[in-house]
């Protein structure tokens, strides 16, 4: 029986049955495969993927900047999945060489997630664990989207780098996650995914909170300028890295990014208590 997939480059990849060996090369697709079903599936993913845990027991394979090709065939996967920014045309041509299915992962949007579980159902031992992952995703998100719909804006700077200072645009699914909850990202309009920022440039941009996804050093540089509350006006809360990662989890991230989003919206922002993620 032969299954065919679509991959977010339009590429029809056909496959001789549902495949029994898989190799994820991007985090999210790690995810997303095992919220589809086929979490037993894989033999091997890339040095990022961490969830869920039974992952962090497969082999490691380099995926940047060219996928380690000797090992990939010692594996002798039915299916890999790469990442559409890693994707070049020259390595999936060299992986195909090896007799290996190329799908292409590129999710940008909350809706990408929910059409990347879908097309990969086929490819799934359970495609209806898949659709029905699919289903939930698009729940959640709909019912947020509903509760924040009339909430006050709240402007908000992303914090994905200490050393340099980084943020991420809306070319990311943050931009989406903090419409969802009535929130504005303070950089949203930049040309890249991701950008090196100043401090200076943070502070002019007035931000009420800061999200980071780096809980350990995060208060730099911002305790040392002293605008964070209750001395200075911004809040600073962490969240997980998953936040901007487009894959299942981001549903349940996005609930907890409103919450704590709410939270500094409230009248009396000095007696906020902002919920700290990891």
């Amino acid at each position: 029986m032969t299954v065919t997939v679509t991959d977010d480059r339009g590429r029809q990849v056909a496959l001789a049955a549902r495949p029994l060996r898989i190799v994820s090369l991007a985090p999210h697709a790690t995810e997303a495969l095992a919220a589809a079903g086929a979490l037993d599936r894989l033999v091997a993913v890339d040095p990022n993927s961490d969830y869920p845990p039974a992952v962090h027991a497969l082999p490691r394979i380099t995926a940047f900047p060219t996928p380690d090709l000797e090992a990939l065939a010692a594996m002798r996967p039915d299916l890999v999945v790469l990442w559409g920014a890693g994707a070049r045309q020259p390595v999936i041509d060299r992986i195909e060489a090896l007799g290996i299915q190329v799908f292409v992962s590129d999710p940008r949007r909350l809706s990408d997630v929910v059409s990347t579980l879908d097309r990969l159902a086929p490819a799934s031992p359970s495609p209806a664990i898949a659709r029905a992952a699919a289903r939930e995703f698009d729940r959640t998100i709909a019912t947020l989207r509903e509760r924040y719909r009339h909430a006050a804006s709240v402007p908000v700077f992303v914090q994905i780098g200490l050393r340099p200072l980084m943020t991420l645009s809306d070319r990311d699914s943050i931009g989406d996650a903090l419409r969802i909850c009535g929130a504005r990202n303070v950089f949203g309009e930049l040309a890249g995914a991701a950008a090196t920022v100043g401090a200076e440039a943070v502070i002019a941009a007035a931000p009420s909170l800061i999200v980071s996804t780096e809980p350990s050093r995060s208060r730099e540089p911002w305790q040392g300028l002293g605008v964070l509350a209750p001395r200075g006006s911004i809040r600073l809360a962490w969240i997980g890295p998953a936040i901007h990662r487009p894959g299942p989890r981001l549903a349940a991230q996005i609930e907890q990014l409103c919450t704590m989003i709410d939270a500094v919206r409230g009248p009396d922002r000095t007696h906020v208590s902002v919920r700290t993620l990891r």
